[in-house]
C-alpha cells in the first residue's frame, strides 16, 4: 500500500520496473488468485515471477494481462510516475507537458492518458444525497446565433453537485458529477439523474421546463437562476471546469470531452484523499479492460 503527495516519497518508494510489477502482483491478487479462463483459485509457479498458471487449465496470466498495463509501450516505473503526476497535482497536465516530462511523443503521452481517463470513469454507486443542484452549461467558443441552451456545434453538459456544511460549519461543495447531453430535453437530463442522484435526495434546479416531467421520480423544487445568482457554489464550479479546460488544455474535442469530465471529477471527488488517490486509480486500472490505441482515433489538441 502507498500513500504520498510528493514526487520524492514517489520515488522512494518505486525505484525499478520490479518494484512496479510486484506492487501490481500484490494488488490484482490481493484477495486471492482465480483464474480467467476457468474461474480456478489455485496456481502454479510459471516462467517469470510475475506470471501465474492456472492449475485447472495452465492458463499463463502476468500482473499486467487484461488491465489497462496490457501491452502498454512504456516501462511501468513511466507509467506509474505518469499517473502520480495527473492525478495528485489539483489540475492534473496536459499530453504536451507530459511528454516534454517524459521524453516521449506527443501521441504516446496521449494514448496513455486516454487509457488511465478509462479508470477515472464513475463506478455509479455512491449516489449524490442530501441538497443536490443541477444545471447545464456549454463547452466550446463563441459561436453566432447559438446563445443559451442552443449548442450548435458547443457540447451541451448537465452537472449535478451536493451541497454540504463542513466542519467549520461553512456551505461548501460535496461530490460532483457531469455528463454530456445531446439537448436540454427531460429524457436527456434524466440520465444524470438515473446514474448518480439519489431518489430521496433534495434536488433544486433553475426554471427549464425540462425538469417538470423529473419531479415525478425525485424531490425536486425550482428557482430563478437570476444569472447564478441563486446556485452561485454550483457556477464557481462550472466557471473551474472551464478555466481548467482553457488553461491546461486549451482544446478539446467533443468525442473526447466526457473523458475529460471523468477525470476532473476523479480528482475533485477526492481532494480530500489525495494521498491515496493515485493508488485508487491504480487499483481501478488493474479492474479496467485492455484500452488500445485503435479504440480511439481522435487525438487530444493540447499544447
Amino acid at each position: 500500500m502507498f500513500k504520498g503527495l510528493t514526487i520524492k516519497e514517489f520515488k522512494s518508494r518505486f525505484k525499478t520496473n520490479e518494484d512496479c510489477m510486484s506492487y501490481l502482483l500484490d494488488q490484482k491478487w490481493k484477495d486471492g488468485y482465480h483464474c480467467i479462463k476457468c474461474s480456478h483459485t489455485a496456481y502454479n509457479k510459471c516462467r517469470q515471477w510475475y506470471y501465474r498458471r492456472c492449475v485447472n487449465c495452465g492458463y499463463d496470466e502476468s500482473a499486467t494481462a487484461n488491465t489497462l498495463f496490457h501491452r502498454c509501450k512504456l516501462n511501468l516505473l513511466t507509467v506509474f510516475e505518469f499517473a502520480f503526476r495527473i492525478s495528485v497535482r489539483k489540475k492534473g497536465m496536459s499530453t504536451c507537458e507530459l511528454s516534454k516530462e517524459f521524453g516521449c511523443q506527443q501521441k504516446t503521452a496521449w494514448l496513455l492518458k486516454a487509457k488511465l481517463q478509462q479508470a477515472m470513469k464513475s463506478s455509479e454507486q455512491y449516489d449524490l444525497r442530501g441538497d443536490v443542484e443541477v444545471d447545464e452549461f456549454l463547452v466550446g467558443g463563441f459561436e453566432a446565433g447559438a446563445p443559451g441552451r442552443t449548442h450548435g456545434d458547443k457540447s451541451l453538459v448537465v452537472l449535478a453537485v451536493e451541497r454540504v456544511v463542513d466542519k467549520k460549519g461553512k456551505e461548501t461543495l460535496g461530490r460532483a458529477y457531469a455528463k454530456i447531453i445531446d439537448d436540454a430535453s427531460a429524457k436527456s437530463l434524466k440520465t444524470l439523474f438515473d446514474k448518480h442522484i439519489a431518489e430521496d435526495a433534495k434536488v433544486k434546479t433553475d426554471k427549464w421546463r425540462g425538469y417538470l416531467p423529473l419531479k415525478k421520480e425525485w424531490n425536486l423544487t425550482q428557482q430563478l437562476s437570476k444569472k447564478g445568482e441563486n446556485f452561485k457554489p454550483l457556477h464557481i464550479h462550472i466557471m473551474n471546469i472551464k478555466g481548467w479546460l482553457r488553461g491546461i488544455h486549451h482544446k478539446c474535442s467533443q468525442d473526447r470531452l466526457q473523458d475529460y469530465l471523468n477525470e476532473y471529477h476523479f480528482r475533485f471527488n477526492r481532494r480530500g484523499f489525495l494521498n491515496s488517490i493515485w493508488e485508487k486509480l491504480i487499483q481501478r486500472s488493474l479492474l479496467t479492460q485492455p484500452f488500445p490505441y485503435a479504440k480511439s482515433t481522435v487525438c487530444e489538441l493540447s499544447t
